[in-house]
């Protein structure tokens, strides 16, 4: 599954020393390109951040394991004037990063460098970006790293699991090979032909997103979002990706007679980002799984009196395909029974709200809101996902605000009119006991799921 990045989330001591107030503002380049500007008076570093639209994840002839392999070895498998992983020490040098990373909905970019190299890494950067050489050996050092990876979570319980729900939900479709661990022969079907084609079709001057944070002027911020840029391509970009799934609520055990313990897992839809609302969420979701403290842990270690912890995260197979997702191991014994108590549990904090304080739950992240008020890193991914969002950049700066906004009458609103009941969810366990879930649709095999109804 695509993880989502908390980025208020990110634990980040207060300045040493009271620093002006940063900005938001739209701004076109010489050349033309539109980019979100977050000027942090002080900062160190720069980041720049960009997204290009696909629609590689839609179309049924692609190889879907071409962006992961395509975006490793565009950065990594030299360019013009660079040997195959040269760019690894040039960068190391200039103490800064860059990476890509695909998603079902976009390509998305990050540089991040100390102002002072900046032009030199944007330069770096666009011979990448512009003329990768996509080199064949190196190609085949990467594709090995993935199968391993790929081998080793499909061979886990948890990840067997995962796979399930993917079939159950989303069926034989493009995206449910993008997102899945079956990619072994996808992967070797990978080659500097495929990702040639992946990277004419992604990488284009003029479809991306962009954000740039930092101590830089307009007219250095513009130089640079230029420079990063030159040379590429133009192009249309795709429509907006739209992704069938069946969520209709259904219960699944996966038998597996080589699994030590059972693993359960909850997966119900929740409302996009662009929808609002996201930090109720995030209250929530502290109230349901934060640690030792959250109802799921309680129900699981200390109602069942089991050894095992259960927690709670937000998901995403897409941008519009968003889940609230319930995760565990379980003893096999108390499969049944963690199964009701989980939604007995849950059914609660829908009907009377979080147990713990409003304030209490509001603290964390109002310290950490306000910690990350002056940090490129954490502000230029907030405003980028702003601008993904329909939102204008200054949406960024509006953490703290919207923070101190939820009341508990919001929190209820949300959990009534968005948060899905107990009887919406998707259920699957993995487990060493094909009876351990009465009732079950039993399946040896993850694609199994598809057929349960």
């Amino acid at each position: 599954m695509i993880r989502i990045l908390l980025v208020f989330l990110v634990l980040l001591p207060f300045p040493a020393s009271a620093t002006p107030a940063a900005s938001a503002s739209m701004e076109v380049s010489p050349t033309g390109l539109a980019y979100a500007r977050l000027f942090v008076p002080g900062a160190k570093e720069v980041i720049v951040r960009t997204a290009w639209p696909t629609d590689w994840t839609q179309r049924a002839d692609a190889n879907q394991a071409v962006p992961y392999i395509g975006a490793d070895l565009v950065l990594s498998g030299g360019a013009e004037g660079y040997p195959a992983g040269e760019v690894i020490e040039a960068f190391a040098d200039l103490k800064a990063r860059a990476q890509l990373v695909p998603s079902a909905d976009h390509l998305f970019g990050v540089l991040a460098v100390p102002r002072k190299n900046l032009n030199e890494a944007v330069r770096i950067a666009n011979a990448h970006l512009r003329a990768p050489s996509l080199d064949p050996a190196w190609l085949d050092r990467i594709r090995e790293g993935f199968a391993q990876r790929a081998r080793e979570n499909g061979s886990r319980p948890v990840g067997r699991g995962y796979e399930a729900l993917r079939w159950a939900i989303l069926g034989d479709t493009p995206l449910r090979r993008f997102l899945s661990s079956d990619l072994i022969g996808d992967i070797a079907d990978v080659s500097p032909r495929n990702i040639a084609l992946w990277h004419r079709r992604t990488v284009l001057r003029n479809t991306a997103s962009i954000v740039i944070a930092g101590d830089v002027t307009r007219e250095e911020a513009g130089q640079a979002v230029d420079a990063l840029f030159d040379g590429l391509p133009e192009g249309r970009a795709p429509e907006k990706a739209s992704f069938a799934a069946d969520f209709t609520p259904r219960r699944i055990l996966l038998h597996d007679p080589d699994a030590r313990d059972s693993q359960l897992t909850f997966v119900a839809p929740l409302p996009p980002t662009r929808q609002g609302h996201v930090y109720e969420d995030l209250f929530l979701l502290r109230a349901l799984g934060a640690g030792d403290r959250g109802i799921l842990f309680e129900t699981v270690r200390t109602g069942l009196r089991s050894s095992y912890a259960f927690g709670a995260a937000l998901d995403s197979f897409a941008a519009d395909l968003r889940l609230l997702l319930f995760n565990g191991a379980v003893e096999t014994a108390k499969l049944a029974r963690t199964e009701q108590e989980i939604r007995a549990a849950y059914d609660k904090l829908r009907q009377e709200g979080p147990a713990e304080d409003i304030e209490a739950l509001r603290s964390p992240f109002a310290i950490n809101a306000k910690a990350n008020e002056t940090v490129p890193a954490v502000l230029s991914m907030s405003a980028l996902y702003s601008l993904l969002d329909g939102d204008g950049p200054e949406a960024a700066l509006a953490t703290v605000r919207k923070v101190e906004a939820v009341t508990v009458q919001s929190l209820e609103d949300r959990l009534h009119r968005a948060w899905p009941a107990s009887r919406d969810f998707v259920v699957v366990a993995v487990s060493p006991d094909a009876d351990a879930l009465p009732g079950a649709c039993v399946i040896r095999n993850p694609e199994q799921a598809a057929a349960c109804r």
